[in-house]
């Protein structure tokens, strides 16, 4: 029993990880902004953008209330276009078009660098100039005052605090600032902090009042503000935040890979104030894996789902010793990693696989709603939840390190987290089945629908073997869907 439970819950947990994503980021791309409820500020921001001439071009419709409709889902039709006018924003000002290029552009053409929050209409700036956690924590050590997030960015907070030289020292403290530094006073520490923290994304110490979303918002950033998006946003709620200790994309996601061995690697990477990059994102197929690029979190951030060329090839590169792409992706990933020449093919791809993770995810909640939950048990991997990793000669410049201890686990605690997690994960599957992105077959293709329906008959009449070889048939049609839009 325990065993069984046990493999249900790597699985589950994997597919609970990029499923929670995913749906976080294609319910916030697509129309749910329109449908509910508007502050009165954020109308007449709304109003602001769109008729302000820095966004001339950029498309736009008003619903019958006249109201902007602000989303747009980024792969449709109207999507592309909003994408077509980021890129040439991206050529204008000569930024190359990679990840995390739309977040500067987004930043740099913002006639007013702030953002008015959707649901409370709180008017933050979106340059990285308020405190984070870390740096919250760090002003109450060094100054003996608690801030409230976003309350005060981090000029109130000089202005306030910053009296003279022994000031100047704590401020030092707070952004492991070199003691030689000895330029620093306390009329140009502003402008110091302005040069070095802000202007470079905050260098992990500093957050944004909104974070980017380009191209399916209309100004390029996340409706809800940070005041509010903790709420907002079920991914970021401090219940899920605070067991990030487990990278819950993973479940979500019914992601391949040693998850737990991932997980002990991330962790080494927060004691060191950096964020771990997947390499191959979870949310649009891959693996989590122990391998991963030390980012800052605002690169990471603006990173976010997306492949560079150079992702790509590391990724190809590493193939060749171990998987890096989850059982079910890899029937896209196979068909068009070869394609990829640049930066911009590259990008291209990881919108192909996210909607194709999309649809996978999709199939397996028609699955699990037919009552054949326990076909789907057999692609999960619960057995990590046995085991736990020590690392040594962690590199914190390249996130290499020179060795890993495995530890066996086997107890009670640990078989309630193979049940928990099994219990989770298709606990979600089914509220990724009621969501409204379900109720529309997105392949529209009769023959990936009649496909389905052969899986669904192997499925009752209990052929495993025979229904897991027409899954993976339904999965390269997906592809060669996906390959037929490249």
């Amino acid at each position: 029993m325990v065993k069984n439970l046990c493999e249900k819950f790597v699985m589950f947990d994997n597919f609970l990880e990029n499923q929670y994503g995913i749906m976080q980021e294609l319910n916030e791309s697509q129309t749910v902004d329109n449908n509910r409820q508007w502050h009165p500020n954020f109308l007449k921001y709304t109003n602001f953008i769109v008729n302000h001439p820095n966004y001339q071009g950029l498309f736009y419709e008003r619903d019958k209330e006249e109201r902007v409709k602000w989303v747009v889902a980024g792969k449709s039709e109207k999507g592309q276009k909003r994408r077509l006018w980021w890129n040439e924003q991206c050529e204008k000002y000569g930024i190359k078009i990679e990840a995390g290029a739309y977040a500067k552009i987004a930043l740099m053409i913002h006639p007013t660098k702030k953002h008015t929050c959707q649901i409370c209409g709180q008017e933050l700036s979106i340059e990285y100039i308020y405190p984070n956690k870390r740096t919250i924590t760090a002003i109450k050590k060094e100054f003996g005052i608690s801030v409230a997030p976003f309350s005060k960015d981090i000029f109130q907070l000089v202005e306030e605090l910053v009296k003279d030289e022994e000031d100047v020292i704590k401020i030092k403290h707070i952004f492991n600032i070199k003691s030689s530094e000895e330029t620093i006073t306390t009329h140009n520490i502003n402008t110091y902090l302005q040069q070095h923290f802000v202007d470079n994304y905050a260098k992990s110490f500093l957050s944004p009042g909104a974070m980017s979303n380009s191209p399916d918002r209309f100004d390029g950033f996340h409706s809800d503000g940070a005041c509010c998006r903790h709420e907002s946003d079920k991914g970021r709620h401090k219940s899920n935040l605070q067991r990030y200790g487990q990278d819950r994309r993973a479940y979500e996601n019914w992601a391949d890979g040693n998850w737990k061995k991932a997980d002990r690697l991330m962790s080494l990477f927060r004691k060191h104030n950096l964020s771990a990059d997947h390499i191959g994102p979870i949310s649009l197929g891959f693996c989590h894996r122990p391998k991963f690029q030390p980012l800052t979190k605002a690169e990471n951030a603006a990173k976010n789902n997306r492949m560079s060329f150079n992702d790509v090839k590391i990724l190809l590169d590493d193939e060749k010793n171990e998987q890096v792409v989850s059982w079910h992706s890899k029937f896209i990933w196979d068909k068009l990693k070869n394609k990829v020449t640049n930066d911009k093919d590259a990008i291209t791809l990881s919108e192909l696989m996210r909607k194709n993770l999309h649809h996978i995810l999709i199939i397996f909640s028609m699955i699990d709603e037919r009552g054949h939950g326990v076909f789907l048990e057999q692609f999960l991997n619960p057995h990590y939840s046995f085991f736990d990793y020590e690392f040594e000669g962690f590199d914190e410049k390249t996130g290499n390190y020179k060795a890993v201890r495995e530890i066996k686990k086997i107890g009670k605690n640990q078989a309630n987290n193979s049940e928990r997690y099994y219990r989770i994960s298709f606990d979600v599957l089914k509220d990724y089945r009621e969501k409204e992105n379900r109720k529309t077959k997105i392949w529209d293709n009769v023959q990936v629908d009649t496909a389905l329906e052969a899986l669904f008959r192997l499925l009752e009449a209990k052929k495993n073997e025979e229904a897991k070889y027409q899954l993976e048939n339904v999965f390269q049609m997906l592809a060669d869907l996906a390959a037929s839009n490249w």
